[in-house]
């Protein structure tokens, strides 16, 4: 019996990768027992993980961490312990997982209490207390990294920075295996910490043979996120490109808003005169983002340089937007145009220029078929590469590799 960890610093339900590797090893066997280690905050019930319903080899537990909602004074009592981790860090250089985030505090101990062989880490709040429980349990490191975590921009602090870049020195070489979220990602990280290079695995949806048909009228497009506000992603210039394209042309929105109600977004979009051409759309389940999207007949990724998060990882989103058979309109930034250059699915515009942008609209606008051709070609490389089952071949190929040099290593002592 190979006992498995996969842990997160995010509930089960809305992280996008964390479960499906956790599954993925499940579906190897009773061989394999996997405990999912996710977090969510004291007082707060997760929703359960659909994909694990049916595996009777996974079990869960939930870190809990403090937060405003129902522990506000072991909250501020965190708060001032992640103070003096930072100050620590100042003075020594060295990180604590605390210094980080609060809700690594006890997460090295959930972690242990797995009794695991093997650690599979998502999210950089759970890197250095995994090494810690992998190091005290003789176990396999894996280490996830979805993002370019130390720099996200979105207001993560100078500080927050150099603590990631310091666990990340530490931690990483540690590792049996990094994955990695682009070709862009592995390369950097190799780059930055001289690691063996990671496996990039995208962050690709699940086949799906039927999608839904296209309006047959006007011209809709598409952007979503997991909060729609203005702000580094790009949706000004969306708004902006769409005063300079017919009225027929409508924009759709989809997923959380800010704190502020969206608030300053209604603002600016009254400003332009837009009130009758944006949508807005509830948040979606992740299982649905595929049919979600395939309403619509262009998909937006509009990522602006500047932030090497946004140059080097490629969003979930469009390749949902492949797999719903949309054309996409996205920003010329290295990993998103190596995408586009793979699956020929759509075309790339100068990041922050809402004249571009509205240009390359208009041009799938006024030729109906140019648009068909390239939704045609997004699908066509979702279906054949562009998947979830594609993926999971090969991080499941490497890990049944590190399985094998475990097991021989054990043999040889």
């Amino acid at each position: 019996m190979i006992k498995v960890c996969v842990c997160t610093s995010n509930e089960g339900a809305a992280e996008p990768r964390a479960p499906r590797h956790a599954a993925a090893i499940a579906q190897l066997g009773s061989d394999f027992q996997v405990m999912f280690v996710d977090s969510a905050p004291i007082g707060h019930e997760p929703t359960s993980v659909e994909m694990f319903c049916h595996l009777s080899n996974v079990r869960r537990l939930t870190h809990r961490f403090s937060s405003r909602a129902k522990s506000i004074l072991r909250l501020a009592v965190d708060r001032g312990r992640q103070q003096l981790g930072r100050i620590y860090f100042k003075v020594t250089g060295l990180p604590t997982a605390g210094a980080l985030s609060t809700k690594a505090f006890g997460l090295e101990r959930d972690l242990l209490a797995t009794n695991a062989d093997f650690f599979i880490a998502h999210n950089v709040e759970t890197l250095l207390p995994a090494v810690r429980a992998a190091a005290r349990r003789d176990g396999v490191l894996i280490f996830d990294s979805m993002e370019f975590h130390s720099d996200m921009g979105d207001g993560q602090s100078s500080i927050e920075q150099r603590i990631i870049r310091a666990v990340e020195r530490h931690c990483l070489p540690k590792c049996a295996l990094v994955l990695a979220s682009s070709d862009q990602i592995a390369d950097a990280l190799v780059n930055e910490y001289r690691i063996t290079r990671p496996l990039p695995l995208y962050n690709v949806p699940p086949k799906q043979n039927e999608i839904s048909a296209k309006p047959d009228h006007g011209l809709a497009l598409y952007w979503r996120n997991a909060v729609v506000g203005l702000g580094q992603r790009g949706l000004d210039e969306a708004l902006v490109a769409l005063t300079r394209i017919p009225e027929d042309v409508s924009l759709n929105l989809q997923g959380r808003m800010p704190r502020d109600g969206g608030c300053v977004l209604k603002m600016r979009i009254a400003e332009l005169g837009l009130q009758q051409r944006v949508i807005f759309h509830p948040p979606y389940s992740p299982d649905d983002a595929v049919k979600e999207a395939s309403h619509y007949h262009i998909g937006l990724c509009l990522e602006r340089p500047g932030i090497r998060n946004h140059e080097l990882t490629v969003s979930n989103k469009i390749f949902d937007y492949h797999m719903a058979g949309l054309a996409i309109v996205a920003s010329d930034l290295p990993a998103l145009r190596s995408v586009l250059e793979r699956s020929g699915g759509g075309l790339l515009f100068e990041p922050g220029s809402a004249t571009d942008l509205a240009k390359k609209i208009l041009t799938f606008y006024n030729d109906r078929e140019s648009l068909n051709r390239f939704a045609t070609s997004a699908r066509q490389f979702a279906m054949r590469e562009g998947n979830r089952e594609v993926e999971m071949k090969k991080f499941i190929a490497r890990f049944r590799e590190l399985c094998s040099l475990r097991t021989t290593a054990r043999i040889e002592r």
